[in-house]
């Protein structure tokens, strides 16, 4: 783009120039330097410039350059108004494009060093006047470097401004981008939260399952042995089941399973950890509880089941429970003891008529 303006306007000041070197019967010195200041100059800062590993740092120092050599013509030609301004408007013009304050003041310093380093030579003269064509050249180089820079403004301008709508485009893209990721993530959360639901609860009742009670029981019975601490297990069977699925259907059987569920579920604290262990069959880990109240905890459950009433669309139906309660404080240390000595006391509560709670020291004394 410098390479561009500075070409096209030293052309224009080399023909300004020209002319009022004509005017004054320059020299051929004069002349040669002229030649090589607006016509070859312009192409060898080009070439340095393209060269240099850092470009824009060479072209503005070929800025300060082109000062110093408006400096230079100033004192020689002794302040022609119209040369003096249209040089030192235009250098200035150009450097604070570039650089703001900075660059005026480099500006005004290069084409001072010119002035300081050709007035030994020529003297400190001032003939301000200039010709017609001089000053018609002057004015139409200046009109046309003043456009040439207002249309670059303007490029430039138009430039900013299309960045500046891809980079709201982008930001709304961003938005809308990030907007949806959430989104992905709130769903994928979501799922995981219902993957994490089904591995651990029951599809039927809700309660938690027997993957979730395996890898839960163990670290609960640990936590109370060292806190000293009584864990109890209550294992549940619903007497006769096989019998309301025959006679009622098996839908009437996933009724009373439910409703058993939520009995459970309705009396279990914070720290009970109520399951559906399988088919009929319930177990309740009971933390910090000792046996006597595990056993009135597993008579309240029975009574209130056998009072129940569950309905199943048109049929009412009336089921009792069998329960088997095990506890550390018989000296069962492991989870696989508490619940081998619960599934024990169940089976004698079976034996002995159902609908009833047997603990696991009975049930051992029995078998003695």
């Amino acid at each position: 783009m410098n390479r561009r303006n500075r070409s096209g306007s030293f052309v224009l000041l080399f023909l300004a120039v020209g002319s009022h070197l004509l005017d004054h019967r320059a020299s051929v010195m004069a002349w040669a330097f002229l030649v090589f200041n607006f016509l070859i100059y312009p192409q060898l800062a080009y070439w340095r410039a393209r060269r240099s590993v850092d470009p824009m740092q060479t072209e503005l120092d070929n800025l300060v350059i082109d000062s110093a050599f408006f400096g230079v013509w100033l004192a020689s030609l002794h302040f022609p108004i119209w040369i003096a301004f249209t040089m030192a408007i235009s250098t200035t013009i150009n450097l604070t494009v570039f650089r703001g304050r900075q660059g005026t003041r480099q500006a005004l310093l290069g084409l001072g060093l010119g002035i300081l380093l050709t007035a030994p030579f020529s003297g400190l003269s001032f003939q301000a006047d200039t010709n017609a064509v001089t000053t018609s050249l002057c004015l139409l180089g200046l009109t046309l470097y003043l456009l040439t820079v207002a249309e670059g403004a303007y490029g430039r301008a138009i430039k900013l401004h299309e960045a500046q709508e891809k980079l709201r485009e982008s930001e709304r893209a961003l938005a809308t981008a990030n907007g949806a990721l959430q989104q992905q993530l709130h769903e994928i959360r979501l799922l995981q939260d219902q993957l994490r639901q089904q591995a651990n609860h029951d599809a039927l009742t809700g309660l938690y399952n027997r993957h979730y009670l395996n890898a839960t029981m163990a670290r609960e019975v640990e936590r109370c042995r060292r806190d000293g601490q009584p864990v109890s297990v209550l294992l549940i069977d619903i007497d006769h089941f096989k019998q309301i699925n025959d006679s009622h259907g098996h839908q009437a059987g996933d009724e009373a399973l439910r409703h058993l569920a939520t009995l459970l579920r309705a009396h279990a604290r914070v720290a009970d950890i109520v399951c559906r262990y399988g088919g009929e069959e319930f177990l309740l880990v009971l933390p910090g509880m000792p046996k006597d109240v595990a056993i009135d905890r597993a008579e309240a459950y029975r009574r209130a089941f056998s009072q129940a009433s569950i309905e199943h669309g048109d049929v009412r139906m009336h089921a009792t429970l069998s329960i088997g309660v095990s506890s550390t404080s018989d000296h069962l240390t492991t989870p696989e003891a508490l619940i081998a000595h619960a599934d024990a006391a169940l089976y004698q509560a079976k034996a002995l008529g159902r609908d009833r709670v047997v603990s696991s020291s009975a049930a051992v004394a029995a078998e003695v």
